[in-house]
């Protein structure tokens, strides 16, 4: 199976001083690099020979890359068919020039290349720092930047912000030391620099059971579950590896996912523009995301999509086409999302009973089409408001009834928890074996059987030439989840999750 891997090696030195690091006061000896190297070429070796498949991360205490081996074993391990990506965190410091030479030298594959570069204020100049990113844009090497939220350090990091080019993710990590939480201003400020700011302040309760089968990799060979734990689960070296149902059952002692490294790969965190490896920290947009609206870009019980949810929306208009996939007809979905409507597309609407791409650009006959149903049982079914209590909404396009929703009493809603309650009352009201029943809360949503989200979407793809893999969808909902399951790149939470 693929896994993200992480090694540390032995190395307790930097070459920045920074007060509140306790690396910045090591010493490093000729015979300390030289174990440290010694344990890092047996790392690489082990993971080639043994074909271990996934992506390696190199955390180290300090900084690694301003020594030549590291850069030479990261070149060695790209070249394995096994390793889709290699990287390391780095403070930015090692000459570019130089160390890049030598994972040239060593045959390294600079598509495989994944670099995470922090910024430390006191130690070097936003100048310099963007230098040295330039540097590695210009040589085209995958990287993301970024800098601890410290209020204080707020304008030099706006500054940074502007120097690098606009595809560059810069991120901020929380505060430890900040000792109270930060004012809304202060979030308000760093979310415009990282739209995913939002997750550095969640608190994530360590669970093994949200945890993704990774590997962290000691110079010794002690493996755990990620950076933070402190349970061994076993060594690097020995013949087998634990699988994830042992180590599962040694459990976690750790309180929290405290850092982004530590809930990064968690099942339940919403990161989904970071593909299979988030620990790179490098977002990857796909060319268009499909939204579903209600539950998902807005909150339940609200009436239009609350301002942060918005800005976000907005920023990631920038990077990508924004579509919506929701069971909402089209009218309603403009009302809920006024504020962004601008920058909608088109979408699926009606569960799938209508997809319409929008004429943004004046080149006119974008296809605007409906998937009529059998309303042959319709007139029954109103007959019958009163009996049942609800209300009967029916939508059209020049004549064509593409879907009907049965609105029911909020408190009539408890009776039709059962699936087969569901179909005796479908039956009850004579709807045509040709005609899909959706519930949602308190409406039964009805359309032609096979038309739905996926495949409206679908049919978006297949006219402006979308590929599976450039997509990304968005729902929070059982309506959703086919969806979901079909797109690799797809996510199932609540709007409060953030988009």
């Amino acid at each position: 199976m693929k896994r993200q891997w992480y090694y540390r090696g032995s190395l307790r030195f930097c070459n920045y001083s920074c007060s509140y690091c306790p690396f910045s006061k090591g010493t490093c000896s000729m015979s300390a690099i030289q174990r440290d190297r010694e344990a890092f070429f047996r790392f690489t070796d082990r993971m080639i020979s043994q074909e271990y498949k996934g992506a390696v991360l190199l955390v180290p205490y300090g900084e690694a890359l301003i020594y030549p081996y590291y850069w030479e074993g990261l070149a060695a391990l790209s070249l394995s068919p096994a390793i889709d990506a290699v990287g390391a965190q780095s403070n930015f410091s090692f000459p570019a020039e130089k160390m890049l030479g030598v994972y040239r030298e060593h045959g390294g594959d600079m598509e495989k290349l994944r670099l995470w570069g922090t910024f430390h204020p006191d130690m070097t100049s936003k100048e310099q720092f963007a230098r040295q990113c330039m540097y590695l844009t210009e040589r085209k090497v995958s990287y993301c930047v970024g800098a601890v939220g410290v209020p204080g350090q707020l304008k030099k990091i706006r500054g940074l912000r502007k120097m690098l080019p606009d595809s560059v993710y810069l991120w901020i990590n929380q505060m430890d030391g900040l000792k109270r939480r930060y004012s809304d201003s202060e979030i308000e400020a760093f979310l415009e620099i990282d739209a995913f700011f939002r997750q550095e302040l969640k608190y994530y309760k360590a669970d093994i059971t949200k945890c993704a089968d990774n590997r962290f990799v000691e110079a010794d060979g002690t493996m755990r579950r990620c950076n933070i734990s402190r349970q061994s689960i076993g060594n690097f070296y020995e013949d087998v590896l634990p699988d994830a149902k042992e180590t599962d059952r040694k459990g976690c002692t750790g309180r929290a996912c405290g850092c982004y490294l530590a809930y990064c790969n968690r099942k339940d965190a919403a990161l989904p523009f970071f593909g299979t490896y988030p620990a790179f920290r490098i977002p990857v947009y796909p060319k268009a995301a499909f939204f579903d609206v209600d539950g998902t870009l807005v909150p339940k019980g609200e009436k239009q999509i609350l301002k942060e949810t918005a800005k976000r929306l907005i920023h990631l208009s920038g990077r990508c086409e924004i579509y919506l996939a929701t069971s909402l007809p089209l009218s309603n979905a403009k009302r809920k999302l006024a504020p962004v409507w601008h920058i909608v597309r088109g979408g699926v609407f009606a569960n799938g009973g209508r997809w319409k791409i929008f004429d943004r650009d004046g080149i006119g006959a974008c296809p605007d089409v409906v998937v009529p149903m059998d309303t042959g049982w319709l007139a029954w079914a109103k007959e019958q408001e009163k009996t049942y209590g609800f209300t009967t909404h029916t939508y059209r396009k020049k004549g064509e009834i593409y879907k009907v929703t049965l609105a029911f009493r909020q408190g009539r809603k408890g009776e039709w928890l059962t699936e087969s309650k569901r179909r005796d009352f479908a039956q009850k009201l004579k709807i045509s074996d040709s005609c899909q029943v959706l519930w949602e809360e308190n409406c039964m949503q009805i359309t032609k059987r096979g038309a739905g989200k996926l495949s409206g979407i679908l049919e978006i793809c297949r006219e402006l030439g979308y590929r599976k893999e450039e997509v990304a969808v968005f729902g929070d909902s059982e309506n959703d989840q086919e969806m979901s399951d079909y797109f690799p790149m797809a996510m199932m939470a609540a709007a409060e999750s953030g988009v």
